[in-house]
């Protein structure tokens, strides 16, 4: 028996692991002289102190709930990783191996197997920053893919459009110019609007925003619209819009969505629309009012919600549009909100940041 003891404190003071036997209660009754090397302490100044007085409290319900499992089911061993305070204060992690060895008559304590897993903790949080970060950028890919195609169906629809106009009509290349003109404009614009959208896909968060004309940005949007607008006689006014800092295709990419909200919850008189905008602080106050059906108080920020739709089962549509619009404006440091009532057509808000404040 005294052999098998020796033989047990010879392992013990040999390895290269924390080692440290406890009572029932956590109570440190030894430790070896690898401590000093995972936790910082020299055995002396654990010896006689509770040992969950160094686990971090958030671990610290698991270690006791370990001590409770080892006196009342002592098979095991167990094992547990927490959080272990060294000396110097910081905090480091621990894999500990817990086996009862209360009533073997040359221990009679529970051993302790402390091995510091700092490093491997430390790449399992890195991977999950990386899944995580892929989770985001995946969820966040999927709605661009959404909003890209949202935001062409407008240009492709013109361009559709007067094609059918062209394809009907004898000698179309000869008689009609015009229409020939306004399909290869419709695809310029196009690919103008995915430069756009991929500028502002890989701009960088630094990176100053150019000074763009939102005028022109809001005349843009009605060309993509034409078809639409042609189709419903509806009618857009702009007064006088300022000089902001922005991406030239977001704004175009707002607007359209804009109006074409309006072209969606058209009332039976015939559809207007009218762009203002107001000078408000350092940014611009840009007004898109129509006179359509209106939106009801309880919706007024859930419409901006992705895929968000009011309950009118007869409009076309998948609820991405105005999702796309806060992202832009929010994008571009403003917000962007409603004002309206059911049947007194709707006045959408949004800020930006302007060049002439």
């Amino acid at each position: 028996m005294v052999g098998s003891a020796a033989l047990f404190q010879a392992l013990v003071e040999n390895s290269s692991d924390a080692i440290s036997l406890v009572d029932a209660d956590g109570q440190v009754l030894y430790a070896n002289t690898s401590t000093a090397d995972v936790l910082g302490y020299e055995p002396a100044e654990l010896v006689g102190r509770n040992g969950l007085d160094l686990v971090h409290p958030q671990d610290r319900d698991d270690s006791v709930r370990t001590l409770k499992q080892l006196g009342t089911e002592p098979r095991g061993p167990y094992r547990i990783q927490t959080r272990v305070r060294q000396k110097d204060g910081q905090w480091r992690w621990v894999e500990s191996t817990a086996s009862n060895l209360l009533n073997q008559p040359q221990v009679g304590a529970i051993v302790m197997n402390h091995r510091s897993i700092d490093q491997r903790q430390a790449a399992d949080e890195q991977r999950q920053r990386v899944v995580d970060e892929l989770t985001r950028s995946n969820a966040e890919l999927q709605v661009f893919a959404y909003a890209v195609a949202h935001d062409l169906k407008e240009p492709l629809r013109t361009i559709s459009t007067f094609t059918e106009l062209l394809l009907r009509r004898s000698q179309a290349a000869a008689a009609d110019p015009e229409l020939a003109q306004i399909i290869v404009d419709g695809v310029r614009r196009m690919s103008t609007m995915l430069e756009g959208l991929l500028a502002s896909a890989t701009s960088k968060v630094n990176d100053p925003p150019p000074t763009v004309a939102l005028e022109h940005a809001g005349a843009q949007a009605m060309l993509n619209l034409r078809a639409a607008l042609d189709t419903t006689g509806a009618t857009v006014a702009i007064t006088s819009l300022p000089m902001v800092r922005a991406n030239e295709c977001d704004l175009v990419r707002l607007f359209q969505n804009l109006i074409g909200n309006a072209l969606k919850y058209r009332s039976a008189a015939p559809v207007q629309v009218h762009i203002t905008a107001e000078p408000f602080g350092a940014h611009a106050l840009i007004r898109v009012r129509d006179n359509g059906i209106g939106i009801a108080k309880e919706h007024h920020l859930r419409v901006f919600d992705l895929f968000a739709r009011l309950p009118s089962d007869d409009i076309p549509g998948t609820g991405i549009g105005l999702s796309v619009c806060k992202k832009i404006v929010e994008g571009l440091g403003g917000a962007i909100w409603v004002e309206s009532e059911p049947g007194a057509g709707a006045t959408f808000c949004f800020t930006v940041a302007s060049c002439e404040a």
